[in-house]
């Protein structure tokens, strides 16, 4: 399933990161690999809510992340729905 190729992928990006103590180091080869691959599933995603109707998932978290690269912060919505005490000026509503 889709998901489950999504959290797999997601995994093995996360591990190479934290064994390059956070950062996502990539040649430039596997950087052009992973966003032309990832337009490519846009491309699909989209042939099938053209043909299904719009999948309503994962809105908030494209969101998050359209919001971070703006700033250069990416935040987790994880970790924001763990800090919903805060208020926005303590980073509780950074995403």
């Amino acid at each position: 399933m889709l998901s489950e190729d999504l959290e797999n992928l997601a995994a093995t990006l996360r591990e190479r990161a934290n064994a390059s103590k956070g950062k996502l180091l990539l040649t430039d080869r596997q950087t052009d690999m992973l966003l032309s691959n990832l337009q490519l599933l846009a491309t699909d995603i989209g042939s099938y809510e053209r043909t299904n109707g719009p999948i309503a998932t994962g809105t908030p978290n494209l969101a998050a992340i359209k919001r971070g690269l703006a700033s250069g912060q990416v935040v987790s919505l994880a970790d924001r729905r763990m800090s919903r005490d805060f208020t926005p000026d303590d980073g509780g509503d950074a995403a």
